[in-house]
């Protein structure tokens, strides 16, 4: 799950990527249907203003702290990202860009040097130097960090000269590394944070562009831009609002009245805010790997056997779901990655079509002509996913897959750690690399890899791709790894999701789109928009 934002913009070969949380953090991707057009920046933007976005901000969504470390919630990034910034960035197309490394280049296959940028400070005014840069890579690939599987690859950390960082790997990871440290991997907090992490739950020092001036957990949050960021021209307010927003609807409401200039919003709200003329919406396409599925335990019998979970892809109604339940935008899911996005495989779509009677054959074909009892797993604050969970569990049901739904609030906690569930109703929020989809969720050692599954051949495949920096080769090596999932039904993928996005006609659009990190997962791309005079 994530937080600020979430949704997918449609764009040619693209290389990666929250249930809608709301607004927030920086990287491009998004086209969309936009109401205005908008003048010129540089002499349109109210520099001094202060945007108000709406957010899910509550504990579910945002952590109780900022250490980047312990703040793992899929909302923690859109936050994190604007107040450390990330070694890299990540344009529409999926490729790295910089960000707070300027440049870097591949002497070898296992060797990838960074170059840090220079000028850059920290919030206390510390230098932003490769020595700390050093120092934050290390404590994020340290044992028992949350990326450190993510950081496997690199073996060790040099530094050549005062501007260099050299990732020494175990194999050629290049490709994958450059996006993944564009996202939490590549968050740095300053030395003085690191001499003293429990000053990071609050206090976080980071050379990103903003820094908090107030956070009341669970209702608001108010950012204020650094005066010493090295950039004076990427972000276009003096400071962002977040106020919380408990839903899609909340959110729309609150942009119809006034109360928040930007947010995401519901589909049946679309006409409602285009009608109005003091509002204007964004509906970015959902072609990003961001989606609602079934994540299978794979363990135990009987979804241990791969003719089961064949079976329940082949009883979800996706097309159902997708049109009655998603809405505008929305599209049904056959596998990881939608058309147009690396690794989609054409030849995988509607592999398992809805077909009951089939499901059912195939259930007996495994052993289970009367069915068997499933706990079905749902997160309960977020409608749209308990109005899929309850057609998930009618099509189990139908076929003889008698099914308990279970009701929480903690995803993670519930389902992944205390294993409430047989199977579990969520949103994937795609990583930056398209590798770590793969990881995180059939790697062994992910968090959401439930039940534990792990296959050498897929694993391999994996591996291949994160050393490849041709976009055709990897593109090649992900759709064997997306064959491989979907040969083996390690879950059930249901739907791609859109993100609607309303804003009042107070904001501006710096190039006439309103964009997003879709691709990214991590929500609005706050470099877009503006305040108008």
């Amino acid at each position: 799950m994530n937080v600020i934002g979430l949704s997918k913009t449609r764009t040619a070969v693209r290389a990666f990527v929250l249930a809608a949380v709301v607004a927030l953090a920086a990287a491009g991707c998004g086209t969309g249907t936009q109401q205005q057009s908008t003048g010129d920046w540089r002499t349109d933007a109210d520099r001094g203003a202060i945007l108000r976005a709406g957010a899910r901000l509550t504990p579910a969504w945002v952590s109780k702290t900022f250490d980047p470390l312990k703040s793992i919630g899929g909302s923690d990034i859109v936050l994190d990202r604007l107040i450390y910034g990330t070694l890299t960035g990540k344009n529409a197309a999926g490729q790295p860009t910089p960000w707070l490394v300027e440049s870097w280049s591949q002497p070898e296959p296992t060797v990838l040097d960074l170059k840090v940028r220079q000028g850059v400070t920290f919030h206390d005014g510390s230098p932003f130097t490769a020595e700390a840069v050093k120092a934050g890579l290390d404590r994020n690939r340290s044992a028992g960090s949350p990326y450190a599987a993510s950081l496997a690859a690199i073996s060790s950390i040099e530094l050549p000269d005062a501007n260099t960082v050299r990732l020494v790997t175990s194999r050629p990871a290049s490709g994958a590394l450059l996006l993944t440290l564009s996202g939490r991997e590549g968050l740095i907090p300053g030395p003085a944070s690191l001499a003293d992490p429990d000053s990071m739950a609050t206090n976080p020092i980071g050379a990103g562009p903003f820094q908090i001036l107030e956070w009341r957990q669970g209702e608001s949050m108010k950012l204020r831009a650094y005066p010493g960021y090295y950039d004076k021209d990427q972000y276009l307010v003096a400071g962002i609002d977040f106020v919380n927003v408990n839903d899609e609807v909340s959110a729309r409401n609150a942009v119809l009245a006034g109360d928040i200039d930007v947010g995401f919003v519901d589909a049946e709200g679309v006409p409602a805010l285009t009608a109005n003329p003091g509002t204007a919406v964004a509906v970015n396409q959902s072609d990003a790997a961001y989606y609602v599925n079934i994540n299978l335990t794979t363990q135990n019998p009987p979804l241990a056997d791969v003719r089961v979970r064949q079976a329940i892809n082949t009883a979800v109604n996706r097309d159902q779901i997708a049109s009655a339940v998603i809405g505008a935008g929305s599209a049904p899911a056959w596998q990881l990655f939608p058309q147009g996005y690396p690794g989609h495989d054409p030849a995988l779509e509607k592999r398992y079509a809805y077909d009951p009677a089939r499901a059912r054959q195939m259930l007996a074909d495994a052993g289970y002509p009367n069915g068997f009892d499933m706990k079905l797993y749902a997160v309960s604050t977020t409608p749209s996913i308990t109005r899929t969970t309850e057609i998930v569990a009618a099509n189990l049901n139908d076929v003889g897959i008698r099914t308990q739904i279970v009701a929480g609030t903690s995803w993670v906690q519930d389902y992944a750690i205390d294993r409430k569930g047989d199977a579990a109703v969520g949103t994937w929020l795609p990583r930056t690399d398209p590798t770590l989809t793969f990881q995180s969720l059939f790697g062994g050692v992910g968090t959401l890899n439930v039940g534990k599954y792990s296959s050498p051949e897929l694993n391999g495949i994996v591996d291949q791709a994160q050393g490849v920096t041709d976009s055709a080769a990897a593109d090649t090596l992900l759709k064997q790894a997306s064959g491989y999932v979907v040969d083996q039904a390690l879950e059930v993928p249901i739907a791609y999701m859109p993100s609607l996005w309303g804003y009042s006609q107070k904001i501006g659009l710096r190039d006439g789109t309103l964009r997003d990190h879709g691709n990214l997962g991590q929500g609005l791309d706050f470099t877009s928009v503006y305040v108008k005079r």
